[in-house]
């Protein structure tokens, strides 16, 4: 009886045992607006994050990621290559600082997402840098990036 009583008690315990499934956001780049060429989000609870990103207009070296912005429509174009063949796509439109800017044509791994929303912190042309804060409240949440970005004219 004593026998099945600990096998019981050893069942209870170990099925009380769970893994810890938060997630440490603090691993994640800090929002900053100074252009350290960074980018982390979370993306179906998943972090990626970005390394220093530099592209063809500031490092004179071809990458797969691309931060462009287009005057004439308003818009930036982020493409970023979080892993191997794992890239994270979106727009954003009408990016100005300090106000709240529509995210579009949002993917990931080539799926395209809902659309969400990018708050703006800072914006300087002059310099050619970017910072928001981004997610669609669903599957893409805690995104942020502090950039130098490219001018396209078409």
């Amino acid at each position: 009886m004593k026998k099945y009583i600990l096998i019981l008690f050893s069942i209870i315990s170990f099925w009380s045992c769970t893994e810890d499934e938060s997630i440490d956001i603090t691993v994640l780049p800090s929002a900053t607006t100074t252009g350290a060429n960074t980018f982390g989000c979370l993306m179906d609870g998943w972090i990626y994050v970005g390394g220093r990103y530099l592209n063809w207009g500031h490092s004179y070296v071809w990458t797969y990621d691309s931060f462009h912005y287009y005057p004439e429509e308003d818009k930036l174009s982020v493409n970023v290559s979080v892993k191997p063949d794992i890239n994270i796509h979106f727009i954003i439109l009408s990016p100005q600082e300090g106000k709240e800017a529509t995210l579009t044509d949002i993917r990931f791994r080539g799926e395209e997402l809902e659309d969400g929303t990018a708050f703006i912190s800072h914006f300087d042309p002059e310099l050619n840098i970017i910072s928001a804060t981004f997610g669609n409240g669903k599957r893409l949440t805690n995104g942020r990036f502090d950039i130098h970005y490219t001018t396209q004219q078409q």
